[in-house]
């Protein structure tokens, strides 16, 4: 009971950022393909030849979807935080844990009824027009996964976070960075070994799959593989640890880049280590002989870079949008 008061409630504050979601993620696949159909019965002897296939590897909306999801996962947390409506909500006679998850399941609830409303409308479309089609239940099963990683990946960074910048930050930062890391460390060691590891070694295809960013665009059977199992594992894995953060964090640090002060030293060190190795890559690898000299120059610099960029995003509070 709880939990529906809480839903009903997340639905009336946030209706027109749910609204939008729903429209744009039911209606603009559906559409397109009905739009690309009537383009296509214009040309007979295409139609004749049976030259018009719609390849779903080629029609993805897949990055127009996930920035209304990352909007809402946001808005319902970071920017709620920020109008002080968040800890306003926490003061009434209601758990943390369902706060968090009944909000989760109001963004989770949008997503899955939009799937649903999108995959039969175009089903339908398909069926009816009778249009060849590739990759049509690959692509919405990708779709459904990626929605589900980037909505709760957005949803959990706003649990440790302190403003709605943070939280978007943050959200972008981890999208990249299996595969931004496993990258810099392969050129380091390119500079010790040889100069085709990076492509070559199967950690970084496997980084490959396990970036969130790399499913924001669907390339079904491209190089590297993409599978469709990790992105509903990270999505379970940073549901978890937005709970565990949610009820376990303080929420008198709004404003604050991480809602954790002791986060922001190690976050920090990482940013900086960060810069030293991708300065250092674009050093080595920007000299006509891949100069050492250029290494510890973009060392250096992204040493500096580092601290600087790290010192003024994470340690400089801010209480507005």
């Amino acid at each position: 009971m709880v939990v529906g008061e809480l839903i009903r409630k997340e639905i009336r504050q946030y209706w027109v950022q749910l609204l939008l979601s729903i429209l744009a993620i039911s209606f603009m696949i559906p559409i397109r393909v009905w739009t690309q159909y009537l383009e296509y019965r214009n040309f007979e002897e295409a139609l004749e030849s049976n030259m018009f296939t719609i390849n779903f590897e080629y029609s993805d909306p897949t990055f127009i979807f996930i920035v209304f999801v990352v909007t809402l996962g946001i808005v319902q947390i970071g920017v709620e935080r920020n109008n002080g409506t968040l800890e306003f909500n926490l003061a009434m006679p209601f758990s943390r844990a369902s706060i968090y998850i009944s909000k989760w399941m109001v963004g989770f609830g949008s997503i899955l009824i939009s799937w649903f409303i999108s995959f039969g409308l175009t089903g339908v479309i398909i069926k009816l027009a009778g249009i060849p089609t590739v990759n049509f239940e690959n692509y919405f099963w990708f779709l459904i996964g990626s929605l589900l990683l980037f909505y709760t990946m957005t949803f959990s960074a706003g649990a440790i976070t302190g403003s709605p910048f943070a939280q978007g930050l943050v959200t972008i930062t981890v999208g990249i960075l299996p595969l931004l890391f496993i990258g810099l460390i392969g050129v380091q060691l390119e500079v010790l070994t040889e100069p085709d590891f990076l492509f070559s070694n199967e950690q970084f295809l496997s980084a490959y799959n396990l970036t969130p960013i790399t499913y924001v665009f669907f390339k079904y059977d491209s190089f590297p593989i993409k599978e469709v199992y990790p992105p509903f594992i990270e999505a379970v894995f940073f549901f978890i640890l937005g709970l565990f953060a949610f009820i376990k964090h303080p929420f008198e640090r709004n404003g604050s880049f991480f809602v954790w002060k002791w986060m922001e030293r190690p976050i920090q060190v990482f940013v900086i280590l960060l810069g030293i190795l991708g300065f250092s890559s674009f050093g080595y690898l920007s000299t006509f002989d891949h100069s050492m000299v250029g290494y510890f120059v973009g060392a250096a610099a992204g040493a500096f870079i580092g601290f600087i960029v790290s010192y003024f995003v994470i340690y400089k509070k801010k209480n507005e949008i």
